[in-house]
């Protein structure tokens, strides 16, 4: 692609992909808090996007087959079937011109350079890391991550944002093992938090049990990065961060339930469900009654 007309995909740029498709993205996590993360949901008619340079390293997932092809970096892949559950990876910089012939269905996934290099230096001590441009191939564990991106989407976001951030780091370590020109070794975590620093983090969670909890934001406290502090945390406790802020939220809706004075709505609201019915079961997951059989049982 020649300097004069090179056309930047900037997918942090809200409705970014209208300058390349048809019609907008019918599901996007634009709006939704997530960091370093971009997922798009979209449907489209038969079309040739222009060619673009891509700014984020990115995922395609197709959720439909149909025909079409791409160029990466000027190399031609198809044009034959594309089917549904196949990918593409490409990595930021990469030139990316693809078209389809008939309508397709997919999900867009982009994870930002910069979040991804931290990721990577953390777990093995190396920034010289190249992704490989990959094309209709199959990764099971891609596939399960991107549907469940695409669900806490569809949903408005349910889980909440520490999910997100769990799903983005577990996508990054993939690409990193399975689709870079260089084998990386992982480095070892062992011992765990130093216990005045978890116990900063775990009055943080329940002083703010109500909030989105941002995993950079937990790491920030004790002065981690993310990856780094998610390993730790999960060494200390036993759990991941968002398994633990579940359950530290029913426990303090257990706590509240005590009070009659008080709605099972505005409980939910008050340990950081936004959605009662998601509040229900996950309280009935964990607990083995809903809200309402607790209460009526104390």
């Amino acid at each position: 692609m020649s300097p004069e007309k090179a056309l930047i995909l900037d997918f942090a740029q809200t409705d970014a992909m209208k300058s390349i498709l048809p019609h907008p993205a019918i599901l996007s996590s634009h709006g939704a808090n997530w960091e370093g993360i971009h997922v798009e949901y979209h449907h489209q008619p038969p079309s040739e996007s222009p060619e673009h340079c891509l700014q984020q390293h990115s995922i395609g997932m197709i959720l439909s087959s149909t025909i079409g092809g791409a160029k990466l970096n000027g190399k031609h892949y198809g044009s034959e079937p594309c089917h549904s559950g196949q990918i593409f990876i490409a990595a930021a910089g990469t030139d990316y011109h693809p078209y389809a012939v008939e309508d397709h269905e997919f999900i867009a996934i982009a994870l930002e350079p910069t979040d991804f290099d931290n990721t990577v230096y953390e777990s093995t001590n190396s920034n010289q890391i190249e992704i490989i441009p990959h094309w209709q191939i199959r990764d099971p564990l891609i596939i399960g991550i991107g549907w469940a991106l695409k669900t806490e989407l569809a949903s408005g976001g349910l889980n909440g944002t520490l999910y997100v951030d769990a799903l983005k780091n577990a996508l990054s370590l993939h690409i990193l093992h399975r689709y870079c020109a260089q084998k990386t070794k992982m480095r070892d975590f062992e011992g765990g938090f130093d216990p005045h620093k978890l116990q900063i983090v775990i009055n943080y969670i329940n002083d703010y049990i109500q909030r989105d909890l941002h995993l950079t934001e937990l790491a920030n406290l004790v002065q981690m990065s993310p990856y780094y502090f998610g390993r730790l945390f999960k060494q200390s406790i036993g759990v991941t961060p968002h398994q633990y802020v579940i359950q530290c939220r029913i426990e303090k809706a257990k706590q509240l339930l005590k009070r009659q004075d008080l709605s099972i709505t505005y409980i939910s609201q008050q340990v950081g469900f936004h959605d009662q019915s998601h509040f229900s079961k996950t309280f009935c997951k964990i607990v083995g009654l809903t809200p309402k059989k607790y209460r009526d049982r104390l």
